[in-house]
């Protein structure tokens, strides 16, 4: 036997019909190692869940193709999940990180208002707080997806707004992040300010946080009291 009999004939019945010898041939092609007092019934059942293994991992393959069938993987995530929400994580104790989407149909009715849309950041000394103790905004464009931004020093739980400018007395709020906490910081970042030299120990400096602060205020120019 010079090769594997075809799959959609490697059946059972198929199976018994060959000699003990072409058993064992059939199964070194699959890769079993047969031992030699395996009785046939076991080569067998060696032999059909190995080609069932095969045919598993083949058909996996053929679905995570690319659907131009180039037999490339598909690596690419959605542009949009067509929903207006907003998110937000830690980057780490000083810098959050926030990104949102909108929906088509939200999309559709800002370019239409020609309005704005902005982020509102508000801080809160408790988590069940309603009102928040401070806050500041910051201008986004529509093409915008995400944003990092710098936390001001001792403050305790974060939540970003997803907001629309109107003509209205109040602006609209389109999306609401969840309330985040935000670690306590040492001494030497409780009072920063963007731009500001930051004196900190070496140990920390070796965390490359300088460095981050002052890309991050060269990049945005964030500021704030």
């Amino acid at each position: 036997m010079k090769k594997k009999i075809d799959q959609k004939d490697l059946t059972r019945n198929t199976l018994e019909t060959l000699t003990s010898s072409q058993l064992i041939e059939l199964a070194d092609e699959y890769g079993i190692d047969i031992p030699d007092d395996l009785n046939r019934q076991f080569i067998i059942v060696e032999i059909l869940e190995a080609a069932k293994d095969l045919a598993d991992n083949f058909y996996y393959k053929e679905t995570i193709k690319e659907s131009d069938g180039a037999g490339e993987l598909a690596t690419e995530l959605p542009e949009s999940y067509n929903e207006t929400k907003i998110d937000i994580m830690l980057r780490n104790p000083v810098s959050l990180f926030v990104y949102w989407d909108f929906s088509e149909n939200q999309l559709k009715q800002i370019n239409s208002s020609r309005t704005s849309v902005y982020l509102q950041v508000s801080f809160f000394d408790d988590l069940n707080q309603e009102k928040p103790q401070d806050s500041f905004d910051i201008q986004i464009d529509y093409e915008d997806r995400e944003q990092y931004i710098l936390i001001p020093g001792g403050k305790k739980f974060v939540r970003v707004d997803l907001m629309q400018n109107t003509s209205n007395a109040m602006d609209a709020v389109l999306a609401v992040s969840s309330r985040l906490a935000i670690p306590e910081l040492s001494e030497e970042f409780r009072n920063f300010q963007p731009g500001e030299e930051l004196k900190i120990k070496p140990v920390l400096e070796l965390s490359g946080i300088k460095t981050m602060l002052k890309n991050h205020y060269n990049n945005y120019r964030q500021s704030f009291n």
